[in-house]
């Protein structure tokens, strides 16, 4: 018989893989069935039990038992203890309601007493004649503040256009009302830029309409130097009466100025000229104050800050917010019987030079903070317009790199130099997109966000060339008369600041 040779075990090398193919394409399969299996099994093993041939069972078996008896009993106590501790809170509380209603119903009938009395006394008051002509019912601080907001009307085609075209839309709906309603107008201005938050044409309605006042509030004083602000009176009190104000508390960026110059000091003084005026002009009314200017200026703090002299330090009459369009309504705020304040939404006031460069307008507007952070269309060219105004001054770019820790960055001009700044924030920030990529909107965005919040220096100084120009000039009245002859400045600012008793504000602390 032949015998064979022996086979060999060997296999090609695509053979082998092959196999191994196959294998993990089962092993795959398995693990799929193996999740889609609804029966549930426990990682942990199985425990055996104790063994038969183990002698103690029995006993063992017993300890176990009696030892979950035991904890069963535990628990139902456990739970009666709960239940009745339970039972006696509850019954507690009903009897403690029972006497708050008792007691509230005490206290209801006793406040409605008290409130037919104060109605009656009032009533006498009026009908005596008191609240005109006392001093003590004028000065009353315990008043309530009565609050009334008129509603604006809303055109549906405004609803799709810029924050610009509305501001520009409602010039006339807005600011005339407000200037035919009062007798005093508060003119907030930014102390960082007062001429850009500033309108001739608001100074020219408003001095064409006759018996009509217009005090500019120079806001934001903490943000920039003594020397700046001193400045600024000196300029724009040459025009008008001019109030420096600090409405709010200090800046966040750590280092503020005019120290002096308290939130309270400045609403006081503020208020004592108001009240100085009302009773000057014998209008036997109260007087009505109107509040305008470019949104985000303070004029709802200013308002606030009004009425906490009053003891309402706790009620802020008017929402406000570090951004712009937080006021939408005119609302109109009663402080006593002889001053009502109207605080009305900001307001871009038309420019004709805005129409040579929009976008310059636009940046200027941003930096202004004049407009919400989503009408923004390009936030870098409004960083490089505020770069440009920072780079004036060395205090200004001292206090902008400091903040940011920038480096030495070499560039060849603006446009590059901004781009550098912004690629430096957007790293320390984490502001980088796919790959690394700095995102230079969102560093642009950080920038103007801490410019609207103080976070580092920045002002501008009045111009030499318009110190001169001390007169303006009113446009003719509807009813087509003679223009009237120009009025002389100087002697609107005597006499106007001889009716607010403007002379003694702020004596001590700008003292040249």
């Amino acid at each position: 018989m032949r015998v064979k040779k022996p086979t060999s075990k060997r296999m090609t090398t695509r053979l082998r893989e092959g196999i191994k193919k196959k294998a993990s394409a089962q092993r795959r399969k398995d693990k799929k069935t193996a999740k889609k299996d609804v029966t549930w099994r426990s990682r942990q093993k199985k425990d055996p039990g104790i063994p038969s041939s183990f002698p103690y069972k029995e006993q063992l078996i017993q300890e176990i038992e009696q030892r979950k008896q035991e904890r069963d009993e535990h628990k139902l106590q456990m739970r009666e203890q709960r239940k009745q501790a339970q039972l006696q809170q509850n019954g507690m509380q009903d009897d403690a309601d029972m006497m708050e209603e008792e007691n509230d119903d005490e206290e209801d009938r006793a406040n409605d007493m008290a409130a037919l009395l104060e109605s009656a006394q009032n009533a006498a008051a009026e009908f005596n004649g008191e609240e005109e002509n006392g001093s003590g019912n004028a000065d009353k601080m315990d008043e309530e503040l009565e609050v009334v907001d008129y509603e604006l009307p809303i055109d549906e085609e405004e609803n799709n256009n810029s924050e610009i075209e509305k501001s520009r839309k409602q010039f006339d709906k807005v600011f005339k009302s407000v200037v035919d309603s009062a007798d005093v107008v508060l003119y907030v201005l930014d102390a960082r830029d007062p001429e850009n938050t500033r309108s001739k044409k608001i100074e020219e309605a408003i001095l064409q309409s006759q018996g009509k006042r217009l005090i500019l509030l120079l806001n934001k004083v903490d943000l920039v130097p003594d020397e700046v602000v001193k400045q600024w009176l000196d300029f724009l009190g040459s025009s008008f009466p001019t109030i420096p104000v600090k409405a709010s508390n200090g800046a966040n960026n750590g280092k503020s100025f005019n120290k002096k110059l308290t939130q309270n000091q400045t609403a006081n003084q503020l208020l004592l000229a108001l009240k100085a005026y009302a009773q000057k002009s014998n209008l036997h009314r109260a007087i009505t104050v109107g509040v305008i200017g470019y949104p985000n200026v303070g004029k709802s703090s200013i308002i606030n800050a009004l009425t906490s002299q009053h003891q309402h330090k706790n009620n802020k009459v008017c929402p406000v917010g570090n951004q712009a369009g937080v006021t939408r309504v005119l609302r109109e705020v009663k402080v006593d019987n002889k001053l009502k304040i109207i605080d009305s939404p900001g307001i871009v006031f038309p420019d004709n030079k805005s129409k040579n460069n929009k976008k310059e307008y636009e940046a200027k507007l941003a930096i202004l903070s004049a407009i919400p952070e989503k009408q923004i269309q390009d936030p870098i060219y409004a960083v490089r317009y505020l770069l440009n105004k920072l780079s004036k001054e060395n205090l200004m770019a001292e206090s902008f790199k400091n903040f940011y820790k920038l480096p030495a960055l070499a560039s060849i001009d603006l446009d590059d130099f901004t781009k550098n700044v912004l690629i430096h924030i957007a790293r320390n920030q984490g502001r980088l997109g796919r790959g690394g990529i700095p995102n230079l909107h969102a560093a642009a965005m950080i920038v103007l966000k801490d410019w609207r919040d103080g976070k580092f220096q920045g002002w501008s100084l009045p111009k030499s060339s318009k110190a001169t120009d001390n007169d303006v000039k009113i446009p003719n009245g509807a009813s087509g008369a003679a223009p009237p002859p120009k009025v002389e400045q100087t002697t609107i600012v005597k006499e106007w600041s001889k009716e607010f008793d403007l002379d003694s504000l702020f004596a001590d602390v700008f003292n040249n």
